[in-house]
């Protein structure tokens, strides 16, 4: 008996060792790459990125490679397929017991500057792991300085005495304590700050005086003083928080996280009474890579490069916990009908209480997916917080065959409008899926005055029976659109009404001066109409056009609405028409676009297609 029960404890003991906290490792870690290698690395990195060419590099057998926290193929899409220049110099830090090291600093993507901010993460003497930020200047309220004019702070290369080191545990509790006071930023100060402390985001000094507006720096100098001030009130939480690099000697801790903006409120009062405005209103969130330097336990240097990325986004890297174990359903509810009055009556419902800012209205399921613009959120953040109403009008769809439900219109964040389309899918009678996908203005891409914006009666009009088809083919007619976008070679997968056109986030983009984004600069001016320019081969640049679903389907009108994600890599940006002539692509970055269509198929042939479409990081995933 006493025998069996030391077994029985060795195993326990053994099970409990098992369970490390997140990223840490029983096996000792030898140094087999010092600082000057691992710096070596980094750099060589750039040189590789700046030919476009991955090969010379020492890489492990697989990298895990991100670039805006999307998974790529390593060396082979987004910035290796751009990059067109590599500043010579940038920030260099590395960590020799981690085997980490980063550089910071800026690039040039098919002709246009952007900041580059990388980590890699080294095994063996090779490559690993690759994740990167890259900021471009795509019109939304972020710094951005001249590449030309970037000076990095020479001190975060200098060695410190020993009295003003700290350990490991210090340093990430310093870094760790900035963001606690970035955090809901009330005017509380969790971590010493040097009095000449500075801070560089995407090239610019923001903590120097500066005039006019757009930087924290006009309205306060000092990195202590604009916390005490409560500057940055809107960042709701700064959220998956990871300390990869922590360099002793120097003083240099590296970061990467989100700050998220919920923007539940659009004005702000800092602690001496004056009122802010947020310079946006909608829900996002910022991608982060940031370099800390820290003396004496102060932090004296900051330098950051981040770019806007969706609302509470996840960084593959991330060590997430396990999930928690579904709740069971209710079998009555679960064996309930929902047939089209039903489905209207809930959506309807749904619409009204998110308008309303009353997730509590909803029926929901007790197992709940909800996203917005492909991120999966919990229900109540993200849009619920932001909203302020909804159109009075909107395409509605109710899909029995499916249990879905759509909507299409216009929604507003406090007082800006946006192109929205939504999709509920139902288990039993209640709610257990729910998507929006929000196009907001300064949002890149087509964008119209949504006071102009109406729903096309075209779509609300019920055919006649001998103009309706059947299911499969309404959906066929929607995939064959998509197969000739995606392969746009100037043969047609789909047939089309004379007059067919395309309306993308209230903008007509089959005729005229504006296009969809990515085409060539006013593509009305080599072909007008759906049909006409497919055939001219105008979508070339689109590469592919993934995660097609079919979200609602009313044959009675003739109307199918579908989701999808258009892939634009942009390794080149010239393409030729179908004609011989050569153009070239309005945009000059590998991105991809949400799309949340409407199809109006009369007789078999497309009549109107409307779309929200939104920005996204290149290869985002497909949420569902």
């Amino acid at each position: 008996m006493k025998k069996t029960l030391s077994v029985a404890l060795l195993l326990l003991g053994s099970a409990a060792m098992a369970q490390l906290p997140p990223g840490e490792s029983t096996a000792w870690r030898s140094v087999d790459c010092d600082h000057a290698c691992l710096s070596q690395l980094v750099r060589d990195y750039m040189a590789a990125l700046g030919k476009r060419d991955a090969s010379s590099l020492k890489q492990a057998s697989v990298v895990r490679f991100t670039e805006n926290n999307v998974e790529l193929p390593f060396g082979r899409e987004g910035m290796w397929a751009t990059t067109t220049a590599v500043a010579p110099t940038g920030l260099v830090a590395a960590d020799a017991e981690m085997g980490q090291a980063a550089w910071l600093g800026t690039a040039e993507e098919n002709g246009r500057p952007v900041y580059f901010a990388l980590r890699i993460g080294v095994r063996d003497g090779a490559i690993a792991e690759a994740e990167t930020v890259v900021v471009r200047n795509t019109g939304l309220p972020l710094p951005f300085a001249d590449v030309t004019k970037v000076v990095h702070d020479p001190t975060f290369n200098d060695i410190l005495p020993p009295e003003q080191r700290r350990s490991r545990e210090r340093l990430r509790a310093v870094a760790d304590g900035y963001f606690n006071t970035v955090e809901l930023n009330d005017g509380h100060v969790f971590t010493p700050f040097d009095p000449d402390c500075g801070r560089l985001e995407n090239g610019i000094l923001t903590t120097a005086t500066a005039t006019g507006g757009g930087n924290a720096g006009a309205i306060s100098p000092g990195c202590e003083a604009q916390f005490k001030l409560g500057i940055y009130r809107i960042n709701k939480r700064i959220r998956e928080r990871r300390y990869p690099l922590i360099d002793v000697e120097r003083g240099v801790v590296v970061a990467t996280g989100f700050f998220d903006h919920a923007n539940e409120f659009d004005r702000y009062k800092l602690t001496d009474g004056r009122e802010m405005r947020t310079a946006l209103k909608w829900p996002n969130s910022i991608s982060l890579i940031e370099a800390f330097r820290i003396r004496d336990s102060k932090i004296h240097r900051i330098e950051a490069v981040f770019s806007y990325v969706p609302h509470r986004m996840h960084n593959p890297f991330h060590d997430y916990l396990p999930p928690l174990p579904p709740r069971p359903e209710d079998p009555a509810a679960m064996k309930a009908r929902c047939d089209k009055a039903c489905l209207l009556a809930t959506g309807d419902a749904f619409m009204t209480a998110l308008a309303a800012q009353k997730p509590a209205a909803v029926p929901w399921a007790n197992e709940v997916k909800f996203t917005e613009n492909g991120v999966g959120i919990p229900v109540g953040e993200g849009i619920w917080g932001s909203i302020r109403g909804k159109s009075d009008f909107g395409l509605r769809v109710a899909d029995a065959a499916a249990g879905t439900y759509a909507w299409y219109g216009l929604i507003y964040d406090h007082d800006a409008p946006a192109y929205a389309g939504v999709r509920l899918t139902m288990r039993g009678n209640r709610v257990a899926e729910a998507e929006v996908i929000v196009a907001r203005e300064r949002n890149p891409g087509p964008w119209a005055d949504p006071k102009q914006f109406r729903i096309d009666p075209r779509l609300e009009a019920v055919l006649a029976k001998g103009d309706r088809a059947s299911r499969r083919q309404l959906i066929a007619a929607a995939q064959g659109y998509a197969a000739s976008v995606e392969r746009n070679d100037g043969t047609l997968r789909a047939r089309f009404a004379p007059g067919c056109d395309r309306i993308e986030n209230g903008q007509l983009v089959s005729r005229g001066d504006v296009g969809s984004i990515g085409l060539v600069k006013s593509p009305g001016q080599y072909a007008q109409g759906c049909e006409a320019q497919l055939k001219m081969g105008l979508y070339h640049p689109v590469d592919r056009v993934r995660g097609r679903r079919v979200l609602a389907v009313d044959e009675e009108r003739g109307l199918v609405m579908m989701a999808s994600i258009a892939d634009f890599g942009l390794a080149r940006r010239q393409y030729t028409l179908t004609d011989g002539r050569s153009v070239e692509s309005d945009r000059h970055h590998a991105m991809s676009r949400e799309l949340f269509e409407v199809y109006k198929v009369v007789g078999g042939r497309i009549e109107a297609i409307q779309a929200v479409s939104v920005d996204q990081p290149f290869g985002m995933p497909v949420a569902w």
